[in-house]
């Protein structure tokens, strides 16, 4: 089995990358312009789903980053900050549902960027248009790249739940579980 601090510095890591994924796929959706003829772009504001998966993304990064200390501080000293059942029943549950809330960014993210290539490309095919041709497909790519780095924030996220499992076994007869100690 693992010690204790190389399970805490691996946690560290896993929330750094989380938090630099997430924070990619920010920068990326930011960034992502496309003409809209005449004076106006499109951006990530115009598309539902991109907004879901902004959103997504700042609520995962937010999460890591006010966690970070905590972490920080066990992987460094190899103790606790705060003791008692509080922290580790925040890491436990925390973790699990920001996992799930990137997950359904990261579906979010690429069903709606294939639903709308599919459905502007057939609109422009009613004129006789090729849809490689527009700037639309260069924004709705840098789409899927923003959902694949949501997905790579996940993708710690989900390895981060499963290291922040309540490890300690019942004590007695009469242990009553998690919080009741």
């Amino acid at each position: 089995m693992a010690s204790k601090k190389g399970m805490a510095i691996a946690s560290l890591v896993l929330r750094l990358f989380t938090i630099l994924f997430a924070a990619g796929c920010i920068v990326v959706l930011i960034l992502d312009k496309a003409p809209n003829g005449g004076d106006s772009n499109v951006t990530f504001r115009d598309v539902i789903g991109y907004k879901y998966v902004f959103a997504t993304a700042a609520v995962a990064a937010a999460y890591c980053l006010s966690l970070l200390p905590f972490t920080t501080y066990r992987a460094c000293t190899g103790k606790k900050l705060v003791r008692g059942p509080f922290l580790p029943a925040l890491h436990f549950y925390g973790d699990k549902v920001v996992a799930f809330v990137l997950a359904s960014g990261v579906g979010a993210g690429f069903l709606d960027t294939a639903d709308l290539k599919v459905a502007y490309g057939d609109f422009l095919e009613l004129f006789g248009e090729d849809f490689k041709d527009t700037p639309l497909e260069g924004f709705f790519n840098k789409g899927y790249v923003a959902t694949a780095l949501l997905a790579g924030a996940f993708l710690c996220m989900a390895i981060l739940s499963i290291f922040s499992f309540p490890r300690r076994p019942p004590t007695d007869a009469t242990n009553k579980g998690f919080f009741f100690r």
